[in-house]
């Protein structure tokens, strides 16, 4: 009936069937490059990520807000070392670029341990 043409295999699992629809959506590669934003800090450091951090990607291009004209400076002097630096934590290069601007501070996280 309306299965003909498909092989029944049982179950699949979520995080298959998920990858697989966000290969066939085009969905699959802004996840992967999104996850420089969401690995920002884990990436460059606690002494990058105090002061500066990571926005959203635009065409491969990672735009991170800072929080002084002092910080935008330094790293857009280490703007190709710090590409670097994800782009192999990731192994593909995923970033292209790095625009730096003015923005709020970062939020900062909870120690863990604390509330």
């Amino acid at each position: 009936m309306g299965n003909q043409g498909r092989s029944r295999k049982g179950p699949e699992h979520i995080g298959t069937v998920l990858a697989s629809l966000f290969k066939q959506q085009g969905i699959e590669e802004a996840i992967r490059v999104h996850r420089a934003v969401v690995d920002w800090d884990s990436v460059v450091g606690d002494p990058i990520a105090k002061h500066a951090s990571a926005v959203h990607v635009e065409h491969g291009t990672l735009i991170v807000e800072v929080e002084s004209s002092v910080w935008m400076h330094r790293l857009q002097m280490e703007e190709s070392a710090l590409r670097t630096r994800i782009n192999r934590h990731y192994g593909e290069d995923i970033i292209r670029q790095i625009r730096f601007r003015l923005g709020s501070p970062p939020t900062p996280k909870n120690e863990p341990g604390q509330t």
